[in-house]
Order: structure tokens, then sequence, then C-alpha cells
């Protein structure tokens, strides 16, 4: 992805990788040991994203946007802004219609969290973005404090569908719906 945000800074294509990750801890820069509340299960991993503590896993995707922000008058604020719109047009696609971003970062359902944003923008292109439960492991999320919000209970498309959802056809959704990111 270096290379990528690289060869935008330097006036290339944006892109959006869309990817599945073994399992592991991503603790942002604002991370603090106390995210921990039992002792870690898989890899921590110390990206220089925004946000707190998660978790990605098979059954997730991961979405990494590498845009300009500049050459696009957005704002971070704006831009988080978008990938939740992003995810709330996908999750509708599936029928779930009642899910919402609230003034905490991500996307929630029945006070659940189900979408998960942490950003890092460098010469004004981003890197880093969102990931979905879709029908990952959730016990991973039992060791943290997702987000560093405290009793936050988190959720899977899986588990308010009632069935399980192919990783395949929610990527497809978020390329099919992307024109709120690549424009």
């Amino acid at each position: 992805m270096d290379i990528a945000h690289e060869g935008v800074v330097s006036g290339g294509e944006e892109c959006v990788f869309i990817t599945e990750h073994y399992p592991l801890y991503s603790a942002g820069k604002s991370f603090k040991e106390t995210d921990f509340v039992a002792t870690p299960v898989v890899q921590i991993y110390y990206p220089q994203r925004g946000g707190r503590v998660t978790v990605h896993s098979p059954g997730q995707l991961v979405i990494y946007p590498i845009i300009n922000l500049r050459a696009r008058n957005i704002t971070i604020s704006a831009y988080i802004r978008l990938l939740e719109g992003w995810i709330l047009d996908v999750l509708s696609v599936f029928g779930i219609y009642h899910a919402q971003a609230r003034s905490e970062v991500g996307v929630w359902v029945n006070e659940e969290k189900l979408g998960f944003i942490g950003v890092q923008v460098r010469n004004g292109i981003t890197s880093h973005g969102l990931c979905l439960n879709i029908s990952n492991d959730l016990s991973l999320f039992e060791a943290i404090i997702p987000c560093g919000l405290n009793n936050v209970k988190v959720t899977s498309m899986e588990k308010i569908l009632g069935r399980r959802v192919a990783l395949a056809d929610v990527a497809k959704a978020f390329v099919d719906t992307n024109s709120r990111i690549l424009r």
C-alpha cells in the first residue's frame, strides 16, 4: 500500500484495496494498554492510523482507499462520514436498513458496532480506512475495549441477518457502491 500511496502523492491514480486479514489486533495511534481487558490471543499490529484498537480477522472485509483529500477538498472529518455512508450503502444492499452512523465513529445496529473506521492521512493522501464484520469470529473482541469505547458490543452481518453472507458478495457491493469514494 505504501507504493500505491506514493503513486497517488506523485499524481498517480487513486485506488481502493479490499482485503481480508489473518487474525490480529490493530492498535492505532490513540491505543492505550488499558484497551486490552484480557491477554491478547493473536498478534498485535501497530499501524500509523487513527483510532484505538480493533480486530481484523477472516470473515471481515478491510477496505483501504488511497485517495487525494486535498485535490478533492475534503476534510478528514468529512472523509470519515463518507466512509460511514459507504458502509451504510453496502448494508442496504443486504437489507440492513436500520444501521446508523452516530457521534462515535463507525456504523452501529441496535447499539452494537458493526463497521469500524481508522484512517491515516499523509501528504493529503489517505491510507487505511474501514472494516466491516461479516462472518468473523466475534469472540476476539472480548479481549479488548473496541475503539476505546467501554461496554460496546460488536455484531456481524451474519448475526444480524441470521444467515451466512459471502465475503465476495459484500466485496462486490463495496465495488458497486463506491461512488462516495471514487467518483
